[in-house]
């Protein structure tokens, strides 16, 4: 006897991708359900800066910029990770991009010309801010999925998925079996899980320190991958992701150092420019001796230039929580975790910094503030503090917050999971972050991740509902 399936399509997961992947099995013709651990839709990409990393838009024209293409994104992406990623899903990615930010527009979320931006390391600004950030997206998808009837269930976290005769064949949640012919997971990364972590991205795992820009979403807890292994996926991307730099004084966005610190290592060298971008800070801090950083400044620079903190909010995402100002840095004096010494000598003994290197690099530092040019790494900075007259601070770094985690599921273009010999599971598809093929070992820019879930998302729903559909018809 043939059973009768529940719904063509179940979406495991509520946030962009899930959404994306649901509106797409709807418009197919699928119906739809989405199964959402939280009580709410939004996931991650409600929680987000709302960048979205997209070429040839019309946003994009409006700024006057004509030729950007799939070609230079794709270009891009792989020499960054120099090729050691997948060539091609980065094409299908680049290709895709734009008509999927344009389908964002059609449904609503709003992407000014004036807060285009550079969000990575390339030369051409692809960082499209939606207005309201994160939660204008989301505002944008949840509307659609409410208008194209398709059926929600919150506070609903599956299990398992049920697995017959080599195939998945639906799940099981809060004790109910529910049949489809194609589950999609959507389910996000693993930042909320300290095990997931230390097991996937152990290379991020900094004691008393590590937390995840994902902790205002409870589930992202690596649930799909859990459910993935399960079956017999195979988990591909180990120890791959975005870490951000943070002071470790409390758990504050802060993914852009201040322009007027200066940075070095434990041998007291400087490594970096001061505002390297934050899809590259964190790894050449994590490349550093014992992966921490010493931020060294004087009492000039901490009075008269830490309390403009413009630099924190370049994609106008709302991030206004400032972590070096002076009230801070002082408090945190008193609590011991910003060391304070008259002499720079005294403050490297006292921190554990070479100190005969750091009287030099500081020296070296000087004679560029003096010359108004930072003649070692070129930091574009309003105006260079030089460290001249005690007394002198070191606050210490570290690449502790996660950004993205980018372990997790294969799948092929077709968006089907793939098991441990490259062969798909039928009726089994993810998108997202919950997948550990497609952003290679270095994140190309913010948007991305954002990216990843729409662009895959969509693609993901469309495959589903087509073996649903089809399987319907035969």
């Amino acid at each position: 006897m043939t059973r009768i399936n529940d719904y063509d399509v179940i979406v495991v997961g509520g946030g962009g991708g899930g959404m994306a992947a649901a509106l797409e099995a709807r418009r197919a013709g699928a119906s739809v359900v989405i199964l959402e651990a939280d009580k709410h839709l939004g996931g991650a990409t409600a929680n987000s800066g709302g960048v979205f990393y997209a070429c040839g838009t019309s946003v994009q024209r409006q700024a006057g910029i004509e030729n950007d293409t799939p070609q230079a994104v794709y270009d891009y992406l792989m020499t960054l990770n120099q090729w050691d990623t997948r060539p091609d899903l980065v094409r299908f990615y680049a290709e895709r991009c734009g008509p999927a930010l344009e389908w964002l527009i059609e449904l609503g979320a709003v992407f000014s010309p004036r807060w285009l931006t550079r969000s990575g390391v390339d030369s051409v600004p692809r960082g499209h801010s939606c207005e309201g950030a994160g939660q204008g997206i989301a505002d944008a998808l949840i509307n659609a999925v409410g208008v194209a009837g398709i059926e929600v269930v919150l506070d609903c976290r599956v299990e398992s998925l049920i697995h017959e005769d080599g195939k998945v064949v639906g799940v099981r949640a809060q004790g109910a079996d529910l049949y489809a012919a194609g589950v999609v997971v959507t389910t996000g990364g693993f930042g909320n899980s300290p095990d997931m972590i230390r097991k996937h991205y152990p290379s991020a795992w900094h004691e008393g320190w590590t937390w995840a820009v994902h902790r205002n979403n409870p589930y992202i807890l690596g649930d799909g991958i859990t459910l993935g292994e399960a079956v017999g996926a195979a988990i591909v991307g180990h120890d791959t992701g975005l870490t951000l730099p943070t002071s470790g004084f409390w758990q504050a966005l802060e993914p852009w150092l201040p322009p007027w610190i200066m940075v070095v290592n434990k041998r007291g060298e400087r490594f970096m420019s001061e505002l390297s971008p934050y899809t590259v800070c964190g790894y050449l801090i994590e490349k550093q001796p014992e992966r921490r950083a010493w931020a060294i400044f004087d009492d000039r620079a901490l009075v008269e230039a830490s309390m403009d903190i413009r630099y924190l909010d370049p994609y106008n995402a709302g991030i206004n929580i400032p972590t070096w100002e002076e009230p801070t840095i002082r408090d945190q004096v008193s609590k011991g975790r910003v060391k304070t010494r008259d002499s720079i000598g005294e403050l490297a003994a006292e921190v554990g910094i070479d100190a005969v290197t750091l009287a030099q690099t500081v020296a070296v530092y000087n004679d560029s503030c003096d010359r108004g040019e930072d003649v070692q790494f070129h930091k574009n900075a309003p105006k260079l503090f030089p460290i001249r007259k005690g007394p002198f601070y070191a606050v210490e770094i570290r690449s502790a917050i996660i950004g993205n985690t980018s372990a997790g599921l294969d799948v092929d273009l077709g968006m089907r999971v793939l098991d441990n010999h490259k062969r798909p599971i039928p009726g089994l598809y993810a998108a997202g972050e919950v997948l550990g093929c497609f952003q290679g070992a270095r994140y190309g820019g913010g948007g991305l991740a954002v990216g990843n879930a729409i662009v895959l998302g969509r693609e993901a729903g469309v495959q589903a509902a087509a073996r649903a559909l089809q399987r319907e018809q035969s």
